[in-house]
């Protein structure tokens, strides 16, 4: 989603570019691609590279926004003369884009179609991302619109809690719906992102993240009020901290944020709450301006869905494949991690954030002012 996250760097991530083709390179068997920093691990770039012959030029950017801005300013520029591996100029043939932009970057004619159903493995893709993909030429989704984007990366927004402060309450924090108790008035911090606040609001209410009836969404209001009086401050970026400190007990936020702090601090602990809750995804997507044809990117394209690469982006890169339960025999390290591989239920359960009408998206707007301005 546009405010999504700000990374937690991996130290040394791209140490293995320089032997996979590096900056400098100006083979013409190069692939360049601008990517989030974190979401592709020196591991899996190794692997790709012992399989593969094509070379590639990975430029690591901090931050998906970043990234987005990229697009727009190569969309603005002249037509770059090129060859058959894209132009001469700083276009590169493929580049992440965080979901939330995905909508906006087909409309403004930031990128072009992929003809993903070419991969061995489309057939395996299932729910949501097929409905997700297809989409019309204002990005509007459409099951009989073109594909634009690749997933190769996906998480949750998650609950983190402290586990001292909880286990002095005596119950275990496992849903939505454990935030309206009255032991944690003042203790609580969540996103400052109404769809992702007012999204579990309406799943507690057994509705949709994306629900679109008037009625149903005026009826979050009272609901949302009654939780509003145990939330301590929001914030997408600096949620953590007070945590850590005990000035609060339970924060939502984005599982690529909160996974790896659980492994440097023993005494936080984290839940997807089991009744079903937000996805975030990273894409890979073709500058409108890149030259190359879908055989120059069908390798890297193809080996990011295949199995090795599978379990590989579920292993080190603080998210989960799309096709992560299609893999057998999956790595038992990955399957014992509820964080990661989710229960069943609750995946299906899980949706991802879509782009409402303007009237719709004013109305969950104005429902989040009163309340927190009340």
């Amino acid at each position: 989603m546009p405010n999504r996250r700000q990374f937690l760097t991996i130290s040394g991530l791209f140490a293995l570019t320089g032997a996979l083709g590096g900056c400098q390179s100006t083979e013409t068997n190069t692939l360049q691609i601008h990517t989030l920093r974190g979401s592709i691990s020196p591991q899996l770039l190794a692997l790709f590279r012992r399989e593969n012959s094509l070379r590639l030029d990975l430029k690591p950017v901090e931050q998906l926004q970043e990234l987005f801005e990229e697009l727009q300013d190569w969309a603005a520029q002249a037509q770059p003369q090129g060859n058959l591996f894209g132009s001469s100029s700083s276009v590169p043939q493929l580049i992440t884009l965080g979901h939330g932009w995905y909508q906006q970057a087909i409309a403004s004619g930031l990128i072009q179609p992929l003809s993903l159903t070419q991969l061995k493995t489309w057939e395996k893709l299932g729910e949501p991302w097929k409905t997700f993909l297809r989409r019309n030429a204002q990005g509007e989704m459409d099951p009989t619109g073109e594909l634009w984007g690749q997933p190769y990366r996906w998480g949750t927004t998650m609950l983190v809690y402290r586990k001292d402060k909880l286990h002095k309450l005596g119950w275990t924090l496992t849903d939505w719906a454990d935030l309206w108790r009255e032991e944690l008035q003042g203790k609580i911090s969540l996103l400052n992102h109404s769809r992702e606040v007012l999204g579990f609001v309406l799943k507690k209410q057994g509705k949709s993240y994306n629900e679109t009836d008037p009625k149903a969404i005026a009826k979050v209001e009272e609901v949302f009020q009654a939780l509003h009086r145990n939330v301590k401050f929001y914030s997408s970026t600096h949620y953590l901290q007070p945590l850590d400190m005990g000035d609060t007990w339970v924060a939502q936020g984005w599982s690529q944020d909160i996974l790896p702090l659980l492994q440097r601090y023993r005494n936080l602990g984290a839940v997807v709450p089991h009744s079903g809750t937000a996805i975030w995804c990273d894409l890979w997507v073709q500058p409108q301006k890149s030259t190359a044809d879908f055989a120059t990117l069908q390798p890297w394209l193809e080996f990011c869905w295949a199995p090795e690469a599978i379990q590989q982006i579920s292993r080190s890169s603080y998210g989960a494949s799309p096709l992560i339960y299609t893999v057998p025999n999956l790595d038992p390290q990955i399957t014992a991690n509820p964080l990661i591989y989710l229960d069943q239920k609750t995946f299906q359960a899980s949706e991802i954030i879509a782009a409402l009408p303007p009237e719709i998206t004013a109305q969950y707007q104005q429902i989040w002012q009163r309340v927190r301005q009340g």
